[in-house]
């Protein structure tokens, strides 16, 4: 047997609300103000709204892509590295034989430059959002 979930009391008075609004007459609405001006408030209070909301999404996704291309110590990413570089430290991320990296050295010699840097930055990426507890992990 399961419980009923109590209602929210926010919803609750939501839907109080509504029911009390919708039972009302126009006038008593309006309260003797005029419809027009009442409809001009709505539309202005409405596209603030909307632009606020705006302005919030465009912040949220800033810091989004801002938190991307940091690491957890606030430091940048390494934008510029030589696919020399990327290659040695794949290697080396190999040889360490830690299972939760895997890489063939005949894959590696034979990747371009470009998907060894993907790879590189790949890496980089997840030892950063790595587990928790783990050396480089966002805690």
């Amino acid at each position: 047997m399961t419980a009923t979930p109590k209602p929210d009391p926010m919803d609750v008075l939501m839907d109080t609300y509504l029911a009390e609004l919708t039972e009302m007459s126009d006038e008593a609405v309006l309260d003797g103000k005029d419809p027009d001006s009442v409809l001009a408030a709505g539309v202005q209070l409405l596209d603030g709204a909307r632009a606020e909301a705006g302005r919030r999404r465009l912040a949220a996704a800033r810091q989004k892509l801002q938190a991307k291309t940091e690491t957890p110590s606030g430091a940048q990413l390494e934008s510029h590295i030589s696919a020399f570089d990327a290659r040695a430290a794949l290697r080396q991320a190999a040889a360490t034989n830690d299972g939760r990296y895997t890489l063939a050295a005949r894959q590696l010699d034979e990747m371009a430059d470009e998907d060894v840097i993907r790879a590189y930055r790949q890496l980089r990426r997840l030892e950063s959002e790595g587990d928790p507890g783990t050396p480089g992990a966002v805690e």
